[in-house]
Protein backbone atom coordinates (compact mmCIF):
# COMPACT_ATOMS: atom_id res chain seq x y z
CA UNK A 1 0.00 0.00 0.00
CA UNK A 2 0.63 3.53 -0.30
CA UNK A 3 -0.68 6.42 1.72
CA UNK A 4 0.31 10.17 1.79
CA UNK A 5 -1.39 12.50 4.13
CA UNK A 6 -1.04 16.22 3.48
CA UNK A 7 -1.71 19.23 6.05
CA UNK A 8 -0.76 17.60 8.77
CA UNK A 9 -1.24 19.74 11.86
CA UNK A 10 1.08 21.13 14.17
CA UNK A 11 1.83 24.51 16.37
CA UNK A 12 3.62 26.69 14.58
CA UNK A 13 5.86 29.63 15.49
CA UNK A 14 5.17 32.96 14.49
CA UNK A 15 6.11 36.41 14.83
CA UNK A 16 5.62 38.29 18.22
CA UNK A 17 2.52 40.78 17.39
CA UNK A 18 1.31 38.79 14.65
CA UNK A 19 -1.03 37.45 16.52
CA UNK A 20 -2.61 36.89 20.15
CA UNK A 21 0.47 34.61 21.10
CA UNK A 22 3.70 33.40 19.22
CA UNK A 23 2.39 29.92 18.05
CA UNK A 24 -1.02 29.03 15.95
CA UNK A 25 -2.30 25.58 14.96
CA UNK A 26 -1.55 25.23 11.11
CA UNK A 27 -0.76 22.80 8.38
CA UNK A 28 2.41 22.49 7.77
CA UNK A 29 3.37 19.88 5.63
CA UNK A 30 2.78 15.70 4.11
CA UNK A 31 3.63 12.21 5.54
CA UNK A 32 3.88 9.04 3.19
CA UNK A 33 3.51 5.79 4.52
CA UNK A 34 4.34 3.22 2.31
CA UNK A 35 4.09 -0.79 3.35
CA UNK A 36 2.63 -4.68 3.28
CA UNK A 37 -0.05 -6.30 4.99
CA UNK A 38 -0.09 -10.12 4.79
CA UNK A 39 -2.69 -12.43 6.80
CA UNK A 40 -2.78 -16.54 6.30
CA UNK A 41 -5.32 -18.70 7.90
CA UNK A 42 -5.17 -22.70 8.17
CA UNK A 43 -6.60 -25.45 9.08
CA UNK A 44 -4.13 -28.19 9.55
CA UNK A 45 -6.58 -30.30 11.00
CA UNK A 46 -10.61 -30.72 10.48
CA UNK A 47 -12.13 -33.69 11.84
CA UNK A 48 -15.85 -34.70 13.44
CA UNK A 49 -14.11 -33.89 17.21
CA UNK A 50 -10.90 -32.27 16.37
CA UNK A 51 -10.70 -28.52 14.78
CA UNK A 52 -7.63 -26.70 15.00
CA UNK A 53 -7.51 -23.19 13.26
CA UNK A 54 -4.29 -20.87 13.14
CA UNK A 55 -3.87 -17.47 11.24
CA UNK A 56 -1.10 -15.40 11.26
CA UNK A 57 0.04 -11.55 10.05
CA UNK A 58 2.59 -9.34 9.18
CA UNK A 59 2.96 -6.03 8.24
CA UNK A 60 5.90 -3.62 6.88
CA UNK A 61 5.25 0.38 7.08
CA UNK A 62 7.47 2.87 6.66
CA UNK A 63 6.59 6.39 7.54
CA UNK A 64 8.61 9.91 6.31
CA UNK A 65 7.92 13.09 6.11
CA UNK A 66 8.21 14.52 2.71
CA UNK A 67 7.34 18.17 3.31
CA UNK A 68 7.32 20.88 5.95
CA UNK A 69 6.59 24.59 5.55
CA UNK A 70 7.17 27.65 7.28
CA UNK A 71 8.82 25.96 10.99
CA UNK A 72 12.30 25.40 8.68
CA UNK A 73 14.16 22.06 8.74
CA UNK A 74 13.44 20.88 12.25
CA UNK A 75 9.96 20.85 14.37
CA UNK A 76 10.61 19.53 17.77
CA UNK A 77 8.52 17.58 19.87
CA UNK A 78 8.46 14.96 22.44
CA UNK A 79 8.60 16.61 25.58
CA UNK A 80 10.49 15.31 28.68
CA UNK A 81 9.82 15.80 32.21
CA UNK A 82 14.13 15.37 32.81
CA UNK A 83 15.48 18.63 32.83
CA UNK A 84 13.49 21.91 32.19
CA UNK A 85 11.81 22.33 28.12
CA UNK A 86 14.02 19.34 27.39
CA UNK A 87 12.37 17.52 23.50
CA UNK A 88 13.74 14.95 22.77
CA UNK A 89 11.85 14.46 19.23
CA UNK A 90 11.87 15.99 16.21
CA UNK A 91 10.45 16.36 12.44
CA UNK A 92 12.17 16.41 9.79
CA UNK A 93 11.83 16.03 5.84
CA UNK A 94 13.05 12.20 4.63
CA UNK A 95 12.98 11.01 8.41
CA UNK A 96 9.71 9.31 10.11
CA UNK A 97 7.74 11.13 11.98
CA UNK A 98 8.84 12.22 15.54
CA UNK A 99 12.29 10.65 15.48
CA UNK A 100 14.51 11.12 17.96
CA UNK A 101 16.69 14.27 18.36
CA UNK A 102 19.75 13.51 20.62
CA UNK A 103 23.46 13.81 21.10
CA UNK A 104 25.64 11.00 20.78
CA UNK A 105 27.55 9.68 23.96
CA UNK A 106 31.12 8.89 23.86
CA UNK A 107 31.77 5.82 25.43
CA UNK A 108 35.01 4.64 26.94
CA UNK A 109 37.00 1.21 25.90
CA UNK A 110 35.01 -0.88 28.15
CA UNK A 111 31.61 0.72 26.47
CA UNK A 112 30.73 2.63 29.66
CA UNK A 113 29.48 6.03 28.35
CA UNK A 114 31.43 9.31 29.69
CA UNK A 115 29.84 11.69 31.49
CA UNK A 116 29.51 14.86 29.75
CA UNK A 117 31.39 13.73 27.06
CA UNK A 118 29.79 13.91 23.11
CA UNK A 119 30.71 13.55 19.70
CA UNK A 120 31.15 17.34 18.46
CA UNK A 121 29.12 16.34 14.87
CA UNK A 122 29.62 20.03 13.07
CA UNK A 123 33.60 19.96 14.86
CA UNK A 124 32.86 23.42 15.76
CA UNK A 125 34.39 22.73 19.33
CA UNK A 126 31.74 23.49 21.16
CA UNK A 127 28.76 21.03 22.27
CA UNK A 128 25.52 22.69 21.53
CA UNK A 129 22.07 21.80 20.06
CA UNK A 130 24.04 22.00 16.15
CA UNK A 131 25.47 18.66 17.43
CA UNK A 132 22.09 16.75 17.86
CA UNK A 133 21.27 14.26 15.44
CA UNK A 134 17.80 12.18 14.35
CA UNK A 135 18.89 8.58 15.32
CA UNK A 136 15.82 6.01 15.35
CA UNK A 137 12.18 5.86 15.31
CA UNK A 138 9.53 5.24 17.77
CA UNK A 139 7.45 3.21 15.24
CA UNK A 140 8.03 -0.71 14.85
CA UNK A 141 8.80 -1.04 10.79
CA UNK A 142 7.56 -4.27 11.62
CA UNK A 143 4.78 -5.99 13.28
CA UNK A 144 3.48 -9.64 13.51
CA UNK A 145 0.66 -11.85 15.13
CA UNK A 146 0.00 -15.38 15.89
CA UNK A 147 -3.36 -16.47 17.22
CA UNK A 148 -4.65 -20.77 17.51
CA UNK A 149 -7.65 -21.98 18.89
CA UNK A 150 -8.22 -26.02 19.46
CA UNK A 151 -11.31 -27.87 19.53
CA UNK A 152 -11.41 -30.87 20.85
CA UNK A 153 -15.04 -32.99 21.55
CA UNK A 154 -16.32 -29.82 23.75
CA UNK A 155 -13.19 -28.42 24.82
CA UNK A 156 -11.28 -25.34 23.12
CA UNK A 157 -8.12 -23.89 23.81
CA UNK A 158 -6.94 -20.78 21.77
CA UNK A 159 -4.34 -17.73 22.84
CA UNK A 160 -3.10 -14.74 20.91
CA UNK A 161 0.93 -13.86 20.69
CA UNK A 162 1.98 -9.93 19.19
CA UNK A 163 5.13 -8.94 18.29
CA UNK A 164 6.70 -5.59 17.41
CA UNK A 165 10.30 -5.83 16.00
CA UNK A 166 12.54 -2.09 15.65
CA UNK A 167 10.45 0.37 17.55
CA UNK A 168 12.52 2.37 20.28
CA UNK A 169 11.47 3.98 23.10
CA UNK A 170 13.31 6.95 25.33
CA UNK A 171 13.65 6.06 28.61
CA UNK A 172 12.91 9.11 30.53
CA UNK A 173 12.82 7.28 33.67
CA UNK A 174 17.03 6.87 32.98
CA UNK A 175 17.82 10.05 31.85
CA UNK A 176 15.68 12.02 35.04
CA UNK A 177 17.70 9.75 37.82
CA UNK A 178 20.90 9.24 36.46
CA UNK A 179 22.53 11.82 38.98
CA UNK A 180 24.18 10.05 41.92
CA UNK A 181 25.86 12.72 43.53
CA UNK A 182 24.98 13.26 47.18
CA UNK A 183 22.52 16.58 47.02
CA UNK A 184 20.64 14.67 44.83
CA UNK A 185 19.99 11.72 46.19
CA UNK A 186 19.72 13.36 49.85
CA UNK A 187 17.72 16.83 49.16
CA UNK A 188 15.68 19.03 51.59
CA UNK A 189 16.38 19.74 54.81
CA UNK A 190 19.27 18.36 56.04
CA UNK A 191 18.76 14.98 53.84
CA UNK A 192 15.45 13.71 55.50
CA UNK A 193 14.72 10.91 53.00
CA UNK A 194 16.36 9.61 49.72
CA UNK A 195 15.78 9.71 46.26
CA UNK A 196 14.90 6.40 44.40
CA UNK A 197 17.35 5.54 41.36
CA UNK A 198 17.04 2.86 38.90
CA UNK A 199 19.72 0.20 39.74
CA UNK A 200 21.83 1.16 36.09
CA UNK A 201 22.63 4.46 37.65
CA UNK A 202 24.75 2.82 40.30
CA UNK A 203 27.12 1.58 37.22
CA UNK A 204 27.59 4.88 35.73
CA UNK A 205 27.77 7.58 38.97
CA UNK A 206 26.84 10.12 37.07
CA UNK A 207 27.46 13.20 39.56
CA UNK A 208 25.27 15.91 37.61
CA UNK A 209 21.87 17.37 36.21
CA UNK A 210 23.37 18.27 32.83
CA UNK A 211 21.18 19.35 30.18
CA UNK A 212 22.76 17.72 27.57
CA UNK A 213 23.27 14.42 29.35
CA UNK A 214 19.48 13.83 30.12
CA UNK A 215 19.24 14.38 25.68
CA UNK A 216 21.81 11.50 24.94
CA UNK A 217 21.26 8.87 22.82
CA UNK A 218 22.40 6.12 25.11
CA UNK A 219 18.86 6.87 26.50
CA UNK A 220 17.42 5.50 22.96
CA UNK A 221 16.70 1.73 23.63
CA UNK A 222 15.52 -1.01 21.21
CA UNK A 223 12.08 -1.80 22.40
CA UNK A 224 11.28 -4.89 20.53
CA UNK A 225 8.96 -7.21 22.15
CA UNK A 226 7.21 -10.32 21.78
CA UNK A 227 3.88 -10.34 23.91
CA UNK A 228 1.19 -13.20 24.81
CA UNK A 229 -1.92 -11.11 25.11
CA UNK A 230 -4.30 -13.63 25.83
CA UNK A 231 -5.06 -17.55 26.57
CA UNK A 232 -8.26 -19.08 27.02
CA UNK A 233 -9.47 -22.49 27.99
CA UNK A 234 -13.51 -23.04 27.77
CA UNK A 235 -15.96 -26.09 27.81
CA UNK A 236 -18.76 -26.15 26.15
CA UNK A 237 -22.49 -28.06 27.27
CA UNK A 238 -25.82 -29.35 25.82
CA UNK A 239 -28.77 -30.14 27.41
CA UNK A 240 -28.17 -29.36 31.34
CA UNK A 241 -31.04 -30.15 33.46
CA UNK A 242 -32.85 -31.73 30.13
CA UNK A 243 -36.30 -33.01 31.41
CA UNK A 244 -39.36 -34.39 29.67
CA UNK A 245 -39.54 -31.86 26.13
CA UNK A 246 -37.65 -29.51 28.23
CA UNK A 247 -34.04 -29.33 26.11
CA UNK A 248 -32.66 -27.94 28.79
CA UNK A 249 -29.51 -25.19 28.89
CA UNK A 250 -26.40 -25.06 26.88
CA UNK A 251 -23.74 -23.11 27.65
CA UNK A 252 -19.94 -22.20 27.80
CA UNK A 253 -17.67 -21.97 31.11
CA UNK A 254 -14.50 -20.86 30.53
CA UNK A 255 -10.91 -18.98 31.97
CA UNK A 256 -8.91 -16.60 30.64
CA UNK A 257 -5.91 -15.14 30.88
CA UNK A 258 -4.82 -11.41 29.86
CA UNK A 259 -1.92 -9.76 29.44
CA UNK A 260 0.19 -12.96 30.14
CA UNK A 261 3.77 -12.76 29.57
CA UNK A 262 6.08 -9.83 27.47
CA UNK A 263 9.66 -10.86 26.42
CA UNK A 264 11.91 -7.90 25.45
CA UNK A 265 15.13 -6.51 25.96
CA UNK A 266 13.54 -3.08 27.29
CA UNK A 267 14.47 -2.51 31.07
CA UNK A 268 11.65 -0.19 31.66
CA UNK A 269 7.93 -1.52 32.65
CA UNK A 270 6.85 -2.13 29.58
CA UNK A 271 8.36 -1.61 26.10
CA UNK A 272 5.12 -0.74 23.87
CA UNK A 273 4.65 2.64 24.27
CA UNK A 274 2.77 4.87 22.11
CA UNK A 275 4.58 8.24 21.95
CA UNK A 276 8.13 6.80 21.92
CA UNK A 277 9.47 8.01 25.24
CA UNK A 278 8.58 6.60 28.72
CA UNK A 279 7.59 8.59 30.99
CA UNK A 280 5.45 7.78 34.18
CA UNK A 281 3.28 4.85 32.26
CA UNK A 282 1.03 2.99 34.00
CA UNK A 283 1.55 -0.56 34.09
CA UNK A 284 -0.74 -3.04 32.45
CA UNK A 285 -2.00 -5.62 34.98
CA UNK A 286 -2.49 -9.23 34.15
CA UNK A 287 -6.07 -10.03 34.83
CA UNK A 288 -7.53 -13.52 35.35
CA UNK A 289 -11.02 -13.82 34.21
CA UNK A 290 -13.87 -17.01 35.00
CA UNK A 291 -16.45 -16.95 32.89
CA UNK A 292 -20.21 -18.50 32.28
CA UNK A 293 -22.45 -17.99 29.13
CA UNK A 294 -25.90 -19.81 29.91
CA UNK A 295 -28.48 -20.55 26.42
CA UNK A 296 -32.24 -21.42 28.42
Amino acid sequence: YYRKTTDLINTATVSAGSNFRNQVVSNIGSLENRGIEASLTVRPVVTENWQWEVTANFTYNKNKITELTGEGDIIMTGGISAGTGNQVQAHAVGHPASSFYVFQQVYDQNGKPLEGVYVDRNADGIINDSDRYLYKSPDAPYTAGLSSRLQFWNWDFGFGLRASIGNYVFNNIEAGYANMSAAALNPGLNGLFLNNRPTSSLEYNWQTYDQVAQRSDRYVHNASFLKCDNITLGYSFNNLLKMGSYKGISGRVYGTVNNVFTITKYDGIDPEIANGYDNQMYPRPISFILGLNLNF
